[in-house]
């Protein structure tokens, strides 16, 4: 039979007094946070938590889950600053998170399962399943960058539909009017929300014909469908294919994201088009790498960082206010102006 493990033996390993793991586990004041933070730790890796259940509460007044995609937990230029705002206020406020992958099978973790967290932050898209799968322990969730329906959960985003109105309308006075939207709008809620802040602005390039006459006419601009794969695949390649096979090319396209303005710059470039003399690029996300590129592209800025920060701020005011109403929080974004695009009218 496997020996329980034991307050002094955690005392011991960790060179403080047995009423320092008390007051520790009991969540009482006299024990600094540093220290309570690893007395936490140890009695959670050493089972001491499992094998005295009441201790839990304890260990999850301290932490967060954060459920995210391997992809986005390894993209470097987005959801990587988004998880450091995260990690950053969260620290700030005296939490320690878990990161939890949503890539396994395993549709609710163990630190959720077993109540060992104050609450969830889910970083992109999210399955539907898998949400109604975590509603069932009571735990209050924030998504980032995505949200939820038949769901009551709060959500962090980027205003979509306001910068890529914002860009539309902007190319529309600088002299361009053939617009084109390149983003898989399957993908994600996102890239439909982007598109719909271009749709709405070129619509209104046609005042006096009907909204639908107006979405009719541009989309032989655009490529909708069947984008991501590439895009993740950074299979230029098949991308040349796609906009080689386009009933007629704009003269600018508005992209759903920078990773996937970039590999269309290339992709253009393939099929012998100068940018921005033959055709404008737009992205959207500024990214590092979105200056990297030649020419440097313009494109429209979200505080990635302050996107997860706003996540854990938002969390712990549901957890005060657990009985309010869900909220969705909108984060303006800024067109930057760089030279991928230029002004007709001069």
């Amino acid at each position: 039979m496997e020996k329980k493990v034991t307050m002094k033996q955690l005392a011991d390993q960790l060179g403080v007094s047995i009423n320092a793991v008390s007051l520790a586990l009991n969540n009482k004041e006299g024990v600094g946070e540093d220290m309570r933070k690893r007395i936490l730790q140890l009695a959670n890796e050493t089972g001491y938590l499992e094998q005295s259940g009441k201790y839990n509460k304890a260990f999850s007044s301290k932490h967060i889950c954060v459920m995210v995609r391997k992809i986005y937990f390894q993209d470097m230029h987005f959801y990587s600053r988004v998880i450091y705002g995260v990690e950053w206020q969260a620290d700030k406020l005296g939490y320690d998170i878990i990161i939890q992958f949503t890539d396994e099978e395993v549709r609710v973790p163990a630190c959720v399962e077993n109540q060992k967290v104050a609450g969830i932050i889910i970083v992109g898209a999210v399955e539907k399943d898998r949400i109604e799968a975590l509603s069932v322990y009571g735990i209050p969730v924030v998504v980032v960058d995505s949200t939820t329906y038949g769901y009551p959960a709060d959500s962090v985003l980027a205003d979509n539909r306001g910068g890529t109105f914002l860009a539309a309308n902007h190319l529309i006075r600088s002299g361009y009017r053939k617009i084109g939207f390149f983003g898989d709008l399957d993908y994600s809620l996102s890239i439909k929300e982007r598109f719909l802040g271009y749709a709405e602005a070129m619509a209104g390039v046609m005042e006096d014909e009907a909204m639908q006459t107006a979405l009719v006419e541009t989309m032989k601009y655009s490529l909708l469908r069947d984008i991501e794969p590439y895009v993740l695949a950074k299979d230029v390649e098949a991308i040349t294919r796609r906009v080689k096979a386009m009933e007629e090319i704009p003269e600018v396209f508005l992209c759903s994201n920078d990773r996937a303005a970039i590999l269309l710059m290339n992709a253009l470039r393939a099929l012998g088009y100068r940018i921005p003399e033959d055709i404008g690029i737009v992205g959207f996300d500024d990214m590092e790498i979105s200056t990297m590129v030649m020419p440097c592209l313009t494109t429209l800025h979200i505080a990635k960082k302050n996107m997860g920060m706003k996540a854990v701020q938002t969390l712990q005011w549901r957890l005060q206010n657990r009985k309010a109403k869900p909220e969705k929080i909108i984060l303006p974004v800024d067109l930057v102006l760089r030279d991928s695009v230029w002004d007709k009218q001069k």
